[in-house]
Parts: C-alpha cells; sequence; structure tokens
C-alpha cells in the first residue's frame, strides 16, 4: 500500500479521560475509525457520545483537564499527538481545519468579515494586503453572499448565522485544508439554509478535493450527503459502513435503535417511544460495550469486555458480540 492509498484521518484506538471526584473517567475508550482521502463521511451519535471530542482531540483542541491515556492520530503520515504545539499550530488551517457549531463565537466579533477572510488567504499565501482583501471579496461571493463588498464590511453580529457559516466555509476555501471537520455546521438555521450549506460543502468539496467528517445526530443529513458513516455511542465505535450498506442493513442493535428514528430519509418521524430510549443516561464505567445496558439482545460477555470490532459484507464493521443472532428489529430470531 503506497502513502496515496492509506486513509488521509486515521484515529486508533484513541482513549482520553477526565478528572471526576478522585479518579478519572474514560470519555474515549479506544475509538479507532478513518476517512479516506476525498471522502465525506459523517460522525453519528447522540449528545455525549464523544463526537466533538474525537475531532477536539485531533485538532489539538483538548482542555487542559483532558488525557490522552492511549492511541493515535494520523494525518497524511503525521502522528498529531506527538508534534509540538508550534508545528500544531502550523498545521490548522493549512492541513486540517475544523467548523464549529456555534458560528459567531468562532469569528473575531472585534474584526470585520472582510479582514478576517484575507488574514486566512495572507497565511496561505504571499499576497499584500490589497490583493488578499480583493480575494476575499471574491470568496464571500463564491460561497452565495450577497452583494460580497458590502458585506465584507461588516461585523460577525450584523449578519445572519447563515451568513455567518458562509464566512467561515469562505476561510476554508481560502486556506484548502485537506480534512475539513464540520461539527454540526447547520445547527439553529432554518431547512432552507442547511440545505443550501450542505451543498455548498459538497461543491467546496469537489472543486478542493478536501475531505469531510461531518458531525452530526441526524442519519437522514448522513443519507444525503455522506459516502461512509461511523457511529459512536457513549465514547466507543458501535458500527461503520458505506452509507447505503448501513441504511440497507444495520447490524448493531444501537444503530437499528437509531434507525427507527427516522421511518424514510427525507422524512424525519421518530416513532412513540423513541424519545425516551434516547434520553436515557450514558454510563462510562462498564468496562465492556456501554450500550450494555439498554441493549434487547445483551450477552454476559458484553457487560465485562469491549467488543473488537469485526468485519462483515460490503466493507462493513460492527463492534458486537450478538449482531448475527439479531434480525432486523433489534430482538433475537
Amino acid at each position: 500500500m503506497t502513502a496515496h492509498d492509506e486513509p488521509l484521518l486515521a484515529i486508533r484506538s484513541l482513549s482520553v479521560s477526565f478528572p471526576r471526584y478522585n479518579q478519572r473517567v474514560r470519555v474515549l475508550d479506544r475509538v479507532s475509525f478513518s476517512v479516506d482521502r476525498g471522502a465525506f463521511v459523517g460522525l453519528v451519535g447522540e449528545s455525549g457520545s464523544g463526537k466533538t471530542l474525537s475531532s477536539l482531540t485531533a485538532m489539538g483542541f483538548l482542555p487542559p483537564s483532558a488525557r490522552v491515556d492511549e492511541g493515535e492520530v494520523w494525518l497524511n503520515g503525521q502522528n498529531l499527538l506527538t508534534l509540538p504545539p508550534e508545528e500544531m499550530t502550523r498545521l490548522r488551517g493549512r492541513k486540517i481545519a475544523m467548523i464549529f457549531q456555534s458560528t459567531r463565537s468562532a469569528l473575531n466579533p472585534m474584526m470585520r468579515v472582510g479582514d478576517q477572510v484575507a488574514r486566512a488567504i495572507r497565511i496561505q499565501k504571499r499576497v499584500g494586503g490589497k490583493e488578499a482583501y480583493a480575494e476575499a471579496v471574491r470568496l464571500l461571493a463564491r460561497v452565495g453572499i450577497a452583494d460580497a463588498e458590502k458585506r465584507a464590511r461588516a461585523y460577525p453580529h450584523q449578519l445572519s448565522g447563515g451568513m455567518c457559516q458562509r464566512v467561515l466555509v469562505a476561510m476554508m476555501l481560502a486556506c484548502r485544508p485537506a480534512l475539513l471537520i464540520a461539527d454540526e455546521p447547520t445547527t439553529g438555521l432554518d431547512v432552507t439554509i442547511q440545505a443550501q450549506i450542505f451543498e455548498m460543502f459538497l461543491e467546496i468539496q469537489r472543486e478542493i478535493g478536501a475531505s469531510v467528517l461531518l458531525i452530526t445526530h441526524d442519519l437522514g443529513v448522513v443519507a444525503e450527503t455522506c459516502q461512509r458513516v461511523v457511529v459512536m455511542y457513549a465514547g466507543q465505535i458501535m458500527e461503520s459502513a458505506p452509507v447505503a450498506s448501513l441504511f440497507a442493513s444495520p447490524l448493531h442493535p444501537y444503530t437499528r435503535m437509531l434507525m427507527r428514528s427516522v421511518l424514510r430519509v427525507d422524512r424525519r418521524v421518530e416513532p412513540p417511544g423513541a424519545a425516551s430510549v434516547m434520553k436515557e443516561e450514558i454510563t462510562y464505567s462498564i468496562l465492556g460495550c456501554r450500550f450494555a445496558p439498554r441493549c434487547p439482545v445483551a450477552l454476559p460477555i458484553c457487560w465485562e469486555q469491549k467488543p473488537d470490532a469485526e468485519s462483515a459484507e460490503n466493507d462493513h464493521q460492527v463492534a458486537c458480540y450478538n449482531w448475527r443472532g439479531t434480525n432486523g428489529t433489534g430482538h433475537s430470531g
């Protein structure tokens, strides 16, 4: 296998813990997944599943109280966890970039948006201030901001949430990173704007050849935009597969439970009882599979020993001891 054939991003057996009282709680538990070059991958799970924490680890943005207990994060042949802080700073934007859930907080409130995009351009290219600003206006227009020259003079608080999101995408275009991590990028936006933002992501991905890791709780969005999906629960990877394979034949009981909340891809319909299941407290102290307390087909070993990912057909991996013993409803049969 050549270097170009290897995944762009490979997270391998990553464990991250936080202090709690007189002990440490392992919030990420031996997480492993990858993003191929040029791929659009969805990282799915409910709140508290570890999706954002996985990406923050890759970005080098862990809070001081966090500790990486084991594992590696490889980007284009470099283990990011071993890089000195100054080298990691140089990589951000150029090689790896992240669009956060709160778009306004990601922008400098004291700086006009045109100047912020121009600054990103000057970091990437050796150009003068006027040339960088003219390019910034062009990029703002490219991402669909009407009257870009006027909007470039605005501050973030003077723009809508959708416009702020477009500004961040313009900055991404300026930096042309190899990997873009988008953390719930359309939260708080109306459905029409959401669709426009995701379409823009797809267009830009094709334009600059970037890989995209989309963090979301919405399987409908994953079905419409992603090529592959990774399912997380309570800091563990449950399942990963091509999108078509996962929707046609989900193997993990947790994934099947999630799928019940999406009766059709184009209609987000939640059946009775699904909400109560999703709101149960996540337990991090279980030695084995953390879904065991909620699993309808759990075996005794599930509580004691974490299952390794097992390969099924169609490039489908599942971490479950009993996936062969369940049918599409999540019950033995």
